[in-house]
């Protein structure tokens, strides 16, 4: 593979609408930091300068950003203090709308917006000023932004979207519409699970061939390091009642109220708490508040909030729970397996069955099942868990070595193929 940096490493872009606390952008900031150990050289290319994930952002790269709203004066300042070269992609209106009329000609069939543009050139920008051999890109604003870019430069670069979520119950139609005429301007789509791979071709109609399942990459040795700083929170002290950790999001897909609903009953058999990582908003923390105080547990129910170092409550934690409608490859689920915890899981599609491989290493229980999932967590709790140095043998399985060697090899397939008519698209004049 002909190679920009050094002699065993490539140039790729990651990019990412921004760093908000989600598991897709700490999944992609590790592979970074695995591929940059590996030689490569990586930029961080992000549609706007905010997000909670500081600490997380790699030493080695570099960093690329739109100015696409206000930006985070937090993370600009840890860039500047942590010395990560952050280079602003000039994007004006001009552009912007020239843009934009391109792109409405060369995809009549799906509605363009001035803000897909935008994000659009921005991504031009990046491949004509920094020039790397690939693309790769997650989350599905970044993905359509990305097709979108590569179009308007020529199509210089291979270009890899990565599919985070079950496609066919996440997507409106709307955007399951886009997906369809944007997804296979890629050269290829990597896909967090083997479940959410076969759904992305059976929705987005999509050659099988291009798609390929890599689980999300952990940093096994960094995650147990973390988890042995204290945890701050006086439920987790050894002589306290067990505690349930779980992590929600905004909207639907964590199913807040089949989780509260069998926190009820397990109350009702042994003493516990639940403790809630996320970053919530205050309407829906009062939203979930208020569904334990119509179960009288709003007194045994705790919310966290968005912690960089989630690792030091899970070792802590009686078990880890996950109660979705659907998901693409739980990130948490593993996290808490790679700290020694027992958990217990619906059986959302997709993901969760295959990382507990239908049931070895922790109950599943029917989506929706409140009954169930609460009979599946007082077991666990009363000592019929997988043992803990087991739990952990499996999540190695999710090393970052093992998926940044599968990218790699994706990596290099592609720019092989590409490399002839990179090399001449790289020599045409910016416009």
């Amino acid at each position: 593979m002909t190679v920009e940096c050094g002699s065993s490493g490539s140039h790729v872009g990651v990019v990412l609408p921004n760093l908000d606390g989600g598991g897709a952008e700490r999944a992609m900031l590790t592979l970074a930091a695995s591929l940059i150990g590996r030689g490569h050289r990586i930029d961080l290319v992000l549609m706007r300068l905010k997000g909670r994930y500081k600490t997380t952002i790699p030493d080695g790269i570099r960093l690329y950003h739109q100015r696409l709203g206000r930006p985070d004066r937090a993370l600009a300042e840890h860039c500047r203090e942590r010395g990560i070269d952050a280079r602003m992609l000039a994007s004006g209106p001009l552009g912007t709308l020239r843009a934009w009329r391109l792109l409405r000609r060369r995809f009549p069939e799906i509605e363009v917006r001035l803000s897909h543009a935008r994000a659009a050139h921005g991504v031009a920008r990046y491949l004509r000023e920094a020039r790397p051999r690939l693309l790769l890109s997650a989350l599905p604003f970044a993905n359509d932004a990305s097709a979108l870019g590569v179009t308007l430069a020529g199509h210089s670069v291979p270009l890899v979207v990565s599919l985070r979520n079950n496609v066919g119950t996440s997507y409106g139609e709307r955007r399951k519409s886009a997906a369809r005429v944007l997804t296979p301007v890629a050269d290829a789509v990597v896909a967090v699970s083997k479940g959410v791979a076969a759904d992305a071709v059976e929705t987005l109609g999509l050659d099988e061939r291009s798609v390929h399942a890599i689980y999300n990459p952990k940093p096994l040795a960094d995650i147990r390091r973390l988890a042995e700083e204290e945890a701050a929170h006086p439920w987790f002290a050894d002589s306290a009642p067990p505690v349930i950790l779980t992590a929600l999001k905004e909207g639907p897909q964590k199913d807040p109220a089949t989780l509260v609903a069998a926190f009820r009953h397990v109350r009702d058999e042994l003493p516990a708490r639940l403790a809630i990582l996320g970053n919530l908003s205050d309407g829906y923390r009062a939203e979930t508040t208020a569904l334990a105080a119509s179960f009288a547990v709003e007194k045994d129910v705790a919310f966290l909030g968005f912690d960089e170092n989630p690792f030091r409550y899970m070792r802590r934690a009686g078990l880890f729970a996950l109660s979705s409608r659907y998901e693409g490859l739980p990130n948490v689920l593993i996290e808490a397996m790679a700290c020694g915890t027992p958990v217990v899981s619906t059986d959302a599609p997709y993901g969760p069955a295959e990382i507990l491989e239908g049931g070895r290493w922790g109950r599943l229980t029917p989506v929706g099942d409140a009954p169930a999932l609460a009979a599946a967590m007082v077991d666990t709790l009363k000592g019929k868990a997988v043992p803990a140095d087991a739990l952990r043998r499996r999540a190695d399985d999710f090393s970052a070595d093992r998926a940044a060697a599968a990218y790699e090899a994706l990596f290099a397939s592609l720019t092989d193929r590409r490399a002839p008519a990179a090399a001449v698209a790289r020599e045409r004049p910016e416009r």
